[in-house]
């Protein structure tokens, strides 16, 4: 389809592509792709070198083993926890944290103990340590410790999963830092070691990324995994419960660290999360989750989402750089491209993910780029194809033409030779018959020279014809440089002699090359009849050779009136000519020197040129000596 505007014409099917390559685009728009992203994200968290690993937690954790070694099931009695917790607090930790359920102690056998443990607590409070109940919620609310131990302090400390948002795995990446109002346990546990280490506190309203969901009343954030969170695979020290009742750690294990107190039973999942480390198996602890948000909070590093409207103009101005280079550029030049689009747009979504914690959504960027790709790419290939085609076809009708040409190039000169044979002899024969009369025999004379001449031309151009259709071999025979030059001298000894011009032969003792007799006579042949013609009357040309291990040289140089340096370049062009004054008169083909020039190379062998005006010419021709 075609328009014409102001005098223009435009052919709209060149814009086919571009208008469904922004179609295609608008229609990504309208999708999440959440899953894919997901995977994009986890990759991110996996390789994030953006927050440090570090040993400020360490876990004491509750499972079967204990159990067995305490002869006690879950949850433990107080005298156990005062044991354990004595233990703890003797090595001088800065926060201790403790999730899980305790027993109520009301039941008497209790009393005691209870006491016991409440003295424990109270004094590691009063004596400078934080302390802090973790709970949950359940359907009738939030589920606090018992009313004696509310006095110590306690928060909710809840794990979000991507259940019912975002990519809807159950993959933990958000935390919680506000409820209602009051800070999570996450949050206050980060505050609390940040004071304590004279850094800054944080407002949850203000950490980077934070956003407030007005149906959960919550503040929450995209918080970063410090390290693998799945046992055996990160610096967190973890502890059995019943190895610190005993003592049974190294000293200064908890001295300034977070102790965070809780179970982790194989046999109960919901004490394990997913993880963008592992979604398919519950590896990861929940208290290793709760270290890691604790971690994501003292370092301050969160994840900002940069909003979604950046990622589709970034989407469309990806879309349309690709669209203009790819409709430019071959289609392997194309996809490479391509690739490093992709490259680049992977990494720039990292380093500003690790350095700035701004995540970028780069699924539409990514499907965006494939669009383009899979769109202007067959457009491409049809019209490479067309191209490709074109050029072919004309190729084979240039190479009709060329075979025509050739072919009655090669008839003509065929078909003229005979004729001109015949008046050559018919004109010889006139002569004899004639001899009395001088002006016919003169005459005569210019015709069978005229003959000649026409013969060379016949002979130049079936020579041409020969190296157009490469159909020209070498005959190579040894034979002596010297000896072929000497012949050449002596069939011009006429044409010297009548413009009174003199050879100078200096001809170095050669060994016997390997050359095509015919072809290189007339390589010395054409040189030095032109010597004679252009050099003028009473000049001299000098003939020299000698040889080196390699190369066997030959120079053939006059003192005329040499050639002007803008035709010196041009002199081996085929059909080329020196125009002047002086020259206009002499007769010639302008395909002499063409021809020199690729019989010296067909050698394997190289002719120069060197001139000066008034000074003369000179030629070196360089044959293999071999």
């Amino acid at each position: 389809m075609k328009i014409k505007l102001n005098e223009k014409v435009y052919d709209l099917s060149n814009y086919y592509p571009l208008l469904f390559t922004v179609i295609f685009i608008f229609i990504l728009f309208q999708y999440s792709f959440s899953s894919i992203e997901a995977i994009f994200y986890d990759l991110r968290i996996k390789y994030d070198v953006g927050i440090s690993k570090s040993d400020n937690i360490v876990i004491v954790y509750m499972d079967e083993e204990s159990d067995e070694y305490l002869g006690e099931k879950y949850p433990y009695s107080y005298a156990s926890l005062d044991r354990m917790l004595g233990k703890i607090v003797q090595d001088g930790p800065k926060i201790i944290n403790y999730f899980g359920i305790v027993q109520d102690p009301e039941i008497e056998s209790h009393g005691e103990n209870f006491k016991e443990f409440l003295d424990t607590l109270s004094k590691y409070v009063n004596g400078g340590g934080g302390f802090r109940f973790a709970t949950e919620m359940d359907a009738w609310g939030e589920i606090k410790p018992p009313k004696e131990l509310q006095q110590f302090g306690y928060s909710l400390a809840l794990i979000n999963i991507d259940n019912d948002s975002f990519s809807k795995d159950d993959v933990s990446r958000r935390a919680i830092l506000n409820i209602s109002g009051e800070n999570t346990l996450h949050a206050w546990t980060a505050n609390q070691f940040r004071k304590i280490n004279k850094l800054n506190g944080l407002d949850p309203s203000k950490i980077l990324g934070s956003y407030y969901v007005r149906e959960a009343d919550a503040i929450f954030t995209m918080y970063r995994y410090s390290q693998n969170p799945i046992d055996g695979k990160n610096l967190i020290m973890q502890i059995p419960f019943h190895r610190a009742l005993v003592g049974n750690f190294p000293a200064n294990t908890f001295k300034n660290k977070i102790v965070l107190i809780g179970p982790k039973y194989l046999a109960n999942p919901s004490d394990f999360v997913l993880t963008p480390f592992d979604k398919e198996q519950y590896k990861a602890s929940r208290l290793m989750v709760h270290g890691q948000i604790i971690e994501s909070l003292i370092q301050n590093k969160t994840i900002l989402m940069v909003p979604r409207w950046v990622s589709y103009l970034l989407a469309l101005v990806i879309g349309l750089f690709l669209s203009i280079v790819i409709s430019q550029v071959k289609p392997t030049t194309g996809l490479l491209v391509t690739f490093f689009t992709i490259l680049g747009v992977f990494s720039l979504s990292y380093i500003l993910f690790s350095v700035f914690g701004l995540w970028i959504y780069i699924t539409h960027l990514i499907l965006t780029i494939f669009v383009v790709y899979y769109i202007w790419v067959p457009f491409r290939a049809i019209a490479e194809y067309q191209t490709r085609y074109a050029i072919q076809e004309e190729a084979k009708l240039l190479k009709k033409v060329e075979n025509l040409k050739q072919n009655f190039i090669s008839l003509m000169s065929h078909d003229l030779k005979t004729p001109v044979a015949k008046i050559a002899g018919l004109s010889d024969v006139l002569i004899q018959q004639n001899r009395n009369s001088p002006e016919l025999v003169q005459g005569l004379h210019s015709i069978i020279d005229a003959t000649k001449e026409l013969n060379k031309f016949i002979t130049s151009i079936l020579d041409l014809t020969k190296i157009e259709s490469q159909n020209l071999t070498l005959n190579r025979t040894p034979k002596d440089i010297n000896q072929i030059i000497q012949g050449v001298v002596n069939g011009l000894k006429f044409e010297a002699n009548s413009k009174k011009v003199q050879f100078n032969m200096d001809l170095a003792v050669l060994y016997p090359i390997e050359v095509d007799q015919n072809l290189i006579t007339r390589v010395f042949h054409n040189i030095a009849e032109n010597a004679i013609k252009y050099s003028g009357e009473g000049s001299r040309v000098t003939i020299k050779t000698w040889d080196d291990p390699q190369w066997v040289y030959i120079r053939i140089q006059d003192d005329g009136r040499g050639i002007p340096k803008d035709d010196l370049v041009h002199i081996f062009d085929k059909f080329y000519r020196v125009k002047n004054d002086s020259t206009h008169t002499i007769k010639g083909t302008g395909l002499g020197l063409y021809l020199v020039k690729y019989f010296v190379e067909l050698h394997g062998g190289t002719i120069i040129v060197e001139s000066e005006l008034g000074k003369g010419t000179s030629f070196e021709i360089k044959l293999k000596n071999a």
